[in-house]
Parts: C-alpha cells; structure tokens; sequence
C-alpha cells in the first residue's frame, strides 16, 4: 500500500490545529495541503478525478475527523473497509481514533463500523 505524505500530516499534527486534504482507495493514500486540488494528486493506481471519473475518494482531515466527499462507487461499508486498511498501517496511526464521516453519516471510529 503506498502511503505519500505520511510526514507532512505528522508536522501538522505537531503544530496542533489543522486542516490538510487526502485522496486514497485501497491502493493507498496521498495527504496534501489544503492550497492544492484533489484532482491533481495522482500516484500509481490512486486517481480522484471530478465527476466520479476516478477510482479515488477525496477527503478532508481535522483533528479527530476524516471527512470523505461522496463517491457512487463507493458504499459506507466499503469505504470503512478502506479506510480501515489505511488506519491499520503505521504511518496512518495517528488517525486510528478520528472519526470517518462520509456523506455527513459516521461510518467508523476506533475500528467500529458505526454505518450498519
């Protein structure tokens, strides 16, 4: 699973109040600043294009929140699925008890799928 920007978010999370923005699937995810566009973050196999034309989600990150832009080919249990996958990877570990909102429901937190 590739994981680009792991570092960034953690300067981030030292500095305390943030907001940075993520695109990922179960390739992996790429964390970026909030001055840059979802649609231009591309990595093997990770692409959010507008229009649900790519094979990403994007979101937005805050402390304790994941906030996860709509997506028709993804179901909230498939999105806790992925999310799961990433917050399993030490990189991400940081995120583990943040809370994964998608379309503005809860769909997880701590591991819990709170969506069924």
């Amino acid at each position: 699973m590739l994981i680009i920007g792991a570092d960034y978010l953690t300067s981030l999370l030292a500095e305390g109040g943030f907001s940075a923005k993520m695109v990922f699937n179960a390739n992996g995810a790429i964390m970026f600043p909030v001055s840059q566009e979802h649609r231009d973050q591309k990595a093997p196999g990770i692409s959010y294009e507008d229009g649900y034309q790519g094979n990403a989600l994007a979101a937005m990150l805050a402390p304790g929140k994941i906030e996860i832009r709509g997506h028709k080919d993804f179901s909230n249990s498939r999105v806790f699925d992925v999310v799961s996958l990433l917050l399993a990877r030490p990189e991400l570990a940081c995120l583990k008890d943040w809370a994964v909102v998608y379309r503005g429901q809860e769909v997880g937190r701590r591991g819990k799928n709170t969506s069924e």
